[in-house]
């Protein structure tokens, strides 16, 4: 998936730095459905990409696990305090809203549908 989406900006010609971002992004909004969406057993997941030539990419990232909007629960974190001293997650949508422009949210016909959109270049 990470290789399709590097292939799919560098060929709309996004710089290395913003791909290497949205890599990231797009990792951890994987990483928490496998965790949370799917915890019970296995399921699907479905990517969707559009760019907009010279404008902005969207990635809808699709789920069918329970209703769950990640953007409501946002955590207070204390990046200051070492690692051991941490509570478990919140980092990985941290993460999510500093490396793109917009992320939102929606339920839609049984699934949960998590938009990232980076803006050109």
């Amino acid at each position: 998936m990470l290789d399709w989406i590097r292939n799919l900006l560098s060929e709309a010609g996004y710089l290395s730095a913003t791909i290497r971002n949205v890599e990231l992004a797009s990792e951890e909004a994987l990483v928490n459905i496998v965790r949370h969406a799917y915890k019970q057993g296995k399921g699907e997941i479905e990517i969707q990409a559009e760019i907009f030539p010279k404008n902005r990419v969207e990635i809808a990232i699709l789920d069918k696990g329970p209703p769950f909007n990640p953007l409501l629960e946002e955590k207070e974190i204390d990046t200051m305090l070492p690692l051991e001293e941490r509570e478990e997650g919140g980092l990985g949508i941290l993460l999510i809203r500093e490396y793109m422009d917009e992320v939102l949210y929606k339920r839609e016909r049984g699934s949960n549908v998590l938009i990232l959109i980076k803006k050109y270049p």
